[in-house]
């Protein structure tokens, strides 16, 4: 009756075999001519192909015996490299029996697969204690001298085994952005790794530690040198693709505040006086994927100070597409009842109407959140409209930032602070003279679709006949000035085509409506 084998746990649970008592330990010597045997078998070069598979599994059965055999402690003591090198080689053969063979009946086949698979894990384990980064980079040699890099599912298949047994994803991606940052390695392998890359990023989920922060601002600086004026001299340039599907597919399997990490650090590359607009288009997209990823719960969580500066700084930018994408960024973040494409252009909203639109439950803290950043907001969004109105798709998406203000924070004290916003809007647009005669028909349609969506949100009796009363003198003598917004306007002979004031809306009859609805809520 034989002595049951001593088991060892590995770092993820697996069960390692280890010595059983009544073998003969292998001495130091005997360790040493075992592990030779082992690399002859493994390295072996014939031309015979049943020379060969005879060889690989001798070394298959070789390589289980040292584990059995030799205490872990004494495994640990050798170089990782030479045997995982051997252990993946043992791998990589029988996984292309296994698949290459016609025959139904293969359980044999699968039986030395799953015995070389294990081989694999039993020695990442045991290596893993001493020495984790060690440990990946020497699967990583072995898989760029073997040209491993070129089969993207073996690749990913033996990288994901280390994390699979406990070592940190952040680790893995490092010893892998080492890799392609070596001068000695060629572009081709390089641009397989980074495919490599991002199928792992597509299966990892990363934890809320230092290391993940650590590994996306890695991941971000070099994804940044990829593009810009810098990238020409920069050996990422040419893997530029790849890089934005690793940032596209880490934004899946990260948590909340990570991805914040991500909006500000790409925020702040919009606000580099550097940027270009092909810049601005490289990486707005991912931008704006991290903030459509992002779920909100209450805006000082989500809209921090430097994120909340960036934005505002973004939205009120003298470039065009710059403004475009953190009037976008914004409204992800903050649209918490999914309205942001109800509200892509103005309209008026009527009185007793119904509207596909999900005005949010008040929050206290909001409110508080508005009044401390509420000059900085009015500020970026005037800005943002008198230096961009001529362009249709940036006013609209200007328009469609404030209505969801409205919407996601339905109080007094917002109510209050677009009207006052939508008043200056309409007083500096007809105080210039340098817009064309459409742009400012644009403008103020929008006034009066803020003004009409304020009423509705608020049910706002006095201040909805003070609107409808400028709407339908507008709809007699002024129809341009409504909505929706055309690019081109047909006049009859008695419109009228100067400021006429009846046309336009008064700050103490705004103000007087505004104090009737609230007080009357309040009362």
């Amino acid at each position: 009756m034989t002595s049951p084998k001593r088991r060892q746990a590995g770092s993820n649970g697996r069960t390692i075999c280890h010595l059983n008592f009544l073998e003969t330990p292998l001495t130091d010597g005997r360790l040493i001519d075992e592990l030779e045997r082992l690399r002859r078998y493994c390295f072996a070069e014939s031309a015979d192909a049943d020379r060969t598979k005879n060889h690989y599994e001798k070394g298959l059965r070789k390589l289980r015996m040292i584990i059995r055999r030799i205490p872990p402690e004494e495994i640990e003591s050798q170089n990782p490299r030479e045997l995982v090198h051997c252990s993946i080689k043992l791998l990589i053969h029988f996984q292309n029996v296994l698949y290459h063979r016609e025959s139904l009946c293969n359980w044999n086949e699968r039986r030395q697969y799953r015995m070389a698979r294990n081989s694999y894990l039993d020695l990442l384990s045991l290596f893993m204690k001493k020495n984790e980064s060690e440990v990946v980079r020497a699967v990583i040699s072995v898989m760029n001298e073997e040209n491993l890099f070129e089969y993207p599912d073996l690749s990913l298949d033996l990288i994901t085994a280390p994390v699979s047994l406990g070592i940190s994803g952040s680790t893995v991606v490092n010893e892998l952005w080492n890799e392609v940052e070596e001068p000695t390695t060629p572009i081709e392998i390089a641009r397989s790794i980074v495919c490599t890359l991002y199928e792992f990023m597509n299966t990892y989920d990363w934890p809320e530690t230092v290391s993940t922060v650590v590994a996306l601002e890695r991941l971000l600086g070099i994804y940044r040198a990829s593009i810009g004026e810098g990238a020409n001299t920069s050996p990422y340039k040419q893997f530029k693709k790849g890089l934005k599907v690793c940032v596209q597919r880490t934004l899946e399997h990260l948590s909340n505040d990570h991805i914040l990490v991500v909006i500000r650090h790409m925020c702040f590359w919009s606000v580099d006086q550097t940027v270009s607009d092909e810049d601005v288009l490289d990486f707005g997209s991912s931008l704006e994927y991290a903030a459509y990823k992002h779920a909100t719960k209450l805006f000082e969580d989500t809209l921090t100070p430097d994120v909340f500066s960036l934005l505002t700084r973004m939205i009120a930018s003298s470039s065009r597409l710059v403004s475009l994408l953190g009037n976008r960024v914004m409204q992800y973040l903050i649209d918490r009842g999914g309205n942001r494409t109800r509200l892509e252009t103005p309209q008026i909203f009527f009185e007793d109407t119904e509207y596909e639109l999900n005005v949010s439950p008040y929050h206290r803290e909001d409110k508080i959140f508005l009044k401390n950043n509420r000059a900085e907001l009015h500020e970026c969004l005037i800005r943002g409209i008198l230096n961009h109105c001529s362009a249709r798709l940036n006013l609209e998406m200007s328009y469609c930032t404030i209505c969801l203000v409205a919407i996601e924070v339905p109080c007094g004290f917002t109510a209050a602070a677009l009207v006052c916003l939508a008043m200056n809007l309409q007083d500096l647009t007809t105080e210039r003279d340098d817009l064309r005669r459409e742009v400012t028909f644009h403008v103020h349609a929008c006034v009066v679709a803020i003004l009409s969506l304020l009423c509705w949100i608020h049910g706002a009796k006095v201040f909805y006949q003070y609107v409808n009363k400028i709407v339908m003198e507008r709809a007699r003598w002024a129809p341009h000035l409504n909505p929706p917004i055309q690019s081109h306007y047909s006049f009859a002979t008695h419109h009228v085509l100067w400021d006429k004031p009846e046309l336009f809306f008064v700050d103490w009859e705004a103000r007087y409506g505004l104090w009737k609805c609230f007080r009357l809520l309040e009362s």
